[in-house]
This record gives C-alpha cells, structure tokens and sequence, in this order.
C-alpha cells in the first residue's frame, strides 16, 4: 500500500514532458512541485520544537508486569492495519456499500484541504523488484522491436545491460530457440511494435521465466554494476495494474465501486508525486504502491480507472501525495491530511485485533536482556484509548530502550501502531462496547469548552478568534477550517490576515500572515 508517497505548473496546472521514445536514465515523465504546505511550515518555522514535543502523555498507560519467565504471552490490542494516513481502503468501501457516498465524497472526506484536479498524459517508469539481477527475456504474439529492428511474431529478445547505457542483444526463435540475431544498441528497450496507449493484448510483452505480460515497454540498465529491469508505461495504463492489487476488484459487486473510484484517484496523485530514482519514478512493491502488470488487471477495477481519466488531487495547485492504507481502525492518524473519524472502517476486518508475543521475543528484539515492562508514554490523541502511540519504552534486566510507536510496531510486526498493551496471557482485548464503536478522542484546543453556566463557548482556537472581534476584528473572516497540525502536534485555522495556532505546550497564539508568507519555500521538492 502506499505508503508514500511533481514538478513544473502551468496556468496552475502540473506540466507532464512525455517522451516519445523511452530511453533508460531518462524517466518517461517527471512534474515538478514546488510544494507549499502550511501543515509543515507551521511547526518547524513558527513553533522552533520539534513535534514529538506535544504528543499527549498518558500517565495512566498500562505496563508489562516483570515477566516470569520468556514465554509469557504478552497481549497487545489494537485497530487497524497499515500506517493510517490519508484514505482507509476498507473505510472506503464501508462508505460506498453502507452509506452510498461517491467517489468524490470519499475522498473529500480522507484528504482534507485538497480539490479534485486533472493532469496531462504522462508516463510512468516502473522499476520491476524482484526481476532485478536478471537479463530481460521477453517475447510479444505481435512481435517487438529493438534496436531498431521489428522481430517476427513469438521471437524471444534477450537484453544484458551494458556499462555505459546499452545493451546486448540476441534475438531467438522461442524463449529457447536457435539464435536468429545477434547485435549491441545503445538504446536498451524493448517496445511493442505501438507504443500508445491501451494497446490490446497481442502487443504486450510477456517475460520468458512466467509468462507474465505487461503494457508499454520494458529495458535493462545497471546501477551499481546490478540490474535493473524497467517498465516504461502511459500513467492510465500503469493504473490498470495497480488499482486491482492496491484494492479488491470484488468490492464493486457488492456496492463498493465507488471505493474503487476513490483508489484510482488516489493511486494516479500518489504516482504522480513519485520520482525514486534516476532510471525509475516508482517500484512495483508495497515500498511504493503495489503494481502487478497487464496480467493482474480486471474489467471492475480497469473502469474505476478509466471513468476517472486524469484526475487528481491538489492543493495550491500542485498535485498532493495521497497515502492510503488498508485500515485506520476508526481513525485516521493526521499528518499531511487532517485526521478524522472513519465509521466505514467499521466493516473492516482488522477495524479490531488481539496479538500474544513471548516476552522474550520482545526482549531479544530490542537487546534489553530479559523483559522487565513496557510502557505507552504518549499517543497521538485520535480516537480509542488515545489513539496511536507515539512514544513507547522498553525496559530489560541489561537496559531500556525507547521507540517510536511506528518502530514498535515494524520490529514487532504488528498490524498498526494503535495498540494498548496488556500485562500477560489471558488478558482480554477492550469491551465489545469501546471495540464495536470507538469513541475517538480529541485534542485539548478541538474539545468544546464551557463557560460557567455550561453554555458551549468553541474549540480555544475559537475563544482567541472571538476574543480578537471575531470577524469584524483584526484577523478578518476565516479561509478554511480548523486543521491538524504534522504528528498531531496541534491544531490551527487560516483567517484572511493571519493564523491562529494551537499546541499543548505553547498554548493558543496568533501568527502574523505577512510573516508566514516571508516562509514559504520555492523551488522543486
């Protein structure tokens, strides 16, 4: 899932540069950002602390009682699957199928502060992991070219890449014929014998080793003296691969097409934004966004795509990375998008879990010695329990060790860093009451305050707002809602003459607006 994860604008929109032959070191498009977000100016520039600083601390958190021997089960429980930032896919499909929301809505709902947008034809180059190491072999029913020559149909091309850019060529009858041609080029790709896009199934290039095919080109080249097998593809035909292994195509016979419309949009913006190498834009793995090739495509989730043609999401003009995960558990966890409460994921099947792990195991994986207890010191403050920890200290008979929740989690191999911590077997995951429907909770500053007679009075970003006169006063009418600051480490809202921000440690004050434009970064991201 991504995870993660443009550059150039004109008359406000991404520019895309497409090629019109694919060259290896030269990505098929690249769009340049100059990315301006208030979300991860405000903490660094005008707070001067780090974010980790306002976590909310719980003092309260349970911990692990010394543990008796190594193979006492610890029980952790927790909610959802994946890091939680921006769209949950199973909270997608909850509200399609449940509560009949569109596309559009769903994705106004999980990416805050964003407008639909659309973006030119552009291509993606797509660096194919597990084939690294390997020569190209491939073949087409259609036939292929390279080097400039056409080869029959069902002739095999073998490419070894060459230091310098090129390649190697030999030409066979078969995968594991007699050799028709040998020859070197210096542009190291196989194309289809049409290189546009959509192209029907006799011209895609199907690898020797599984038969697997794929749409546009492919080329080999070294990096690092290692090779790298590379898929050069228009954007729209590279979504028709990843939209069915980044969701389920399923989804959309039992009312959940919309869902599937919300991932397509998500996953072009997400591509969009990706430049991870010099020879490719993206990987084909979850380290990126899942992409499976012509071979894992299906007719539900290639019409997600195609009734979406172009669109994306931006702010300020400039195309948003999207991150999705699986499933937030109730509650997306903030960042780049403001966090918010995600009923549709109550459909999901890991909206709750229970895991037991061996104290020892514990223990061995952050070298303390035998366990002796861990603690929760902080969470994020987004629904159940507190919501995702931030902060988390292990402690062994040889030392103690602290971690993010995000570090606890992956070296644990736990489904989500939104956990509580039990102190032994047999302790029971949370009451089917708090499971079942999570009441999430909310940071100090978006919690409504009281006067004295218990009339409710705003979030304290609305008393200073008030204080200050309000509209009629010096900061003038808001332009936007109160959002969530990076890490949760606040909030703010944007008026037309200045911002008011809001942080556990530093309290409710007002930030000039000529300042914070002096602030905004230009130039590529």
């Amino acid at each position: 899932m991504a995870r993660s994860d443009s550059s150039g604008t004109a008359g406000g929109k991404p520019v895309a540069r497409r090629a019109d032959r694919p060259r290896t070191g030269r990505r098929g498009r690249r769009m340049s950002l100059a990315r301006f977000s208030i979300l991860g100016l405000i903490p660094a520039l005008a707070l001067g602390v780090g974010i980790g600083g306002f976590a909310s601390i719980h003092s309260g958190e349970p911990d692990f009682v010394p543990a008796v021997s190594a193979d006492t089960q610890i029980t952790l429980s927790g909610h959802g699957n994946g890091h939680g930032r921006g769209m949950g896919q199973w909270g997608a499909y909850g509200y399609a199928k449940d509560q009949g929301w569109s596309g559009e809505r769903i994705l106004s709902h999980y990416y805050g502060g964003t407008v639909l947008d659309s973006m030119p034809d552009a291509k993606m180059s797509v660096r194919l992991t597990a084939r690294d190491n390997s020569t190209l072999d491939v073949y087409s029913a259609a036939g292929a070219v390279v080097g400039g020559q056409r080869t029959a149909p069902g002739e095999a091309i073998h490419l070894t890449a060459q230091p310098g850019g090129g390649a190697k060529v030999v030409v066979t009858a078969g995968c594991n014929g007699a050799v028709v041609r040998e020859a070197v080029t210096d542009h190291p790709w196989v194309d289809p014998i049409d290189l546009a896009p959509d192209r029907p199934a006799d011209q895609f290039l199907t690898f020797c080793s599984d038969n697997a095919p794929y749409r546009g080109a492919l080329g080999v080249v070294l990096d690092g003296g290692s090779a790298r097998i590379v898929n050069l593809l228009d954007m729209e035909d590279y979504l028709l691969g990843v939209v069915p292994v980044e969701s389920k195509a399923e989804w959309a016979d039992t009312g959940g097409a919309e869902a599937l419309r919300a991932q397509a949009v998500a996953a072009r913006s997400y591509a969009a934004t990706e430049h991870r190498s010099s020879y490719a834009d993206t990987c084909d793995t979850q380290d990126c966004q899942v992409y499976g090739g012509a071979g894992r495509e299906d007719p539900r989730t290639t019409d997600a795509v195609r009734s979406t043609a172009g669109a994306v999401l931006s702010r300020d003009g400039d195309i948003v990375s999207t991150e999705f995960s699986s499933s937030t558990g109730g509650y997306s966890s903030g960042g780049e998008f403001p966090a918010v409460e995600d009923q549709g994921d109550t459909i999901s099947p890991n909206h709750d879990w229970t895991v037991s792990i061996a104290a020892g195991d514990i223990a061995k994986a952050f070298g303390v010695g035998e366990l002796k207890s861990v603690k929760v010191l902080s969470r994020n403050g987004f629904g159940a329990d507190g919501g995702r920890v931030t902060a988390v200290e292990v402690d062994g008979t040889t030392g103690t060790v602290g971690a993010t929740g995000i570090q606890f989690r992956q070296k644990l191999g736990l489904k989500s860093d939104w956990f509580t911590v039990g102190d032994g077997a047999g302790v029971s995951a949370p009451p089917d009451s708090e499971s079942k429907d999570p009441k999430p909770a909310v940071p100090e500053a978006e919690s409504p305050s009281t006067d004295q007679s218990g009339t409710v009075t705003g979030t304290l970003i609305d008393q200073k707002y008030q204080e200050l006169g309000g509209a009629a006063g010096v900061l003038g009418a808001p332009t936007g809602p109160e959002m969530q600051l990076p890490s949760e480490a606040g909030t703010f809202r944007v008026y037309e003459n200045g911002t008011i921000i809001w942080t556990k440690l530093l309290g409710v004050q007002v930030i000039d607006a000529g300042i914070l434009r002096e602030w905004i970064p230009t130039g590529d991201s």
